[in-house]
């Protein structure tokens, strides 16, 4: 069984790609879509963040990247 629900990327759940809110100190900024901002500083991250829908131990689930995944 795979560790995730789904996986695509950032578009598919909602993400934006906020460009001009990039930081030389904290990396590539997407925004939720509830306004949260995640910065990033993994190059693949500069266009595309491909995410992860996993189910956590108390059964809600929530988005992570590649490296979140424990596989």
């Amino acid at each position: 069984m795979k560790p995730y629900q789904s996986c695509g990327p950032h578009w598919t759940y909602g993400w934006l790609r906020r460009p001009e809110m990039d930081s030389h100190d904290e990396g590539y900024c997407y925004e939720a879509p509830d306004g949260t901002l995640i910065y990033s500083s993994q190059e693949d991250h500069m266009e595309v963040m491909t995410l992860f829908e996993v189910i956590g131990e108390d059964g809600h689930s929530y988005l992570c990247d590649r490296e979140g995944l424990s596989c």
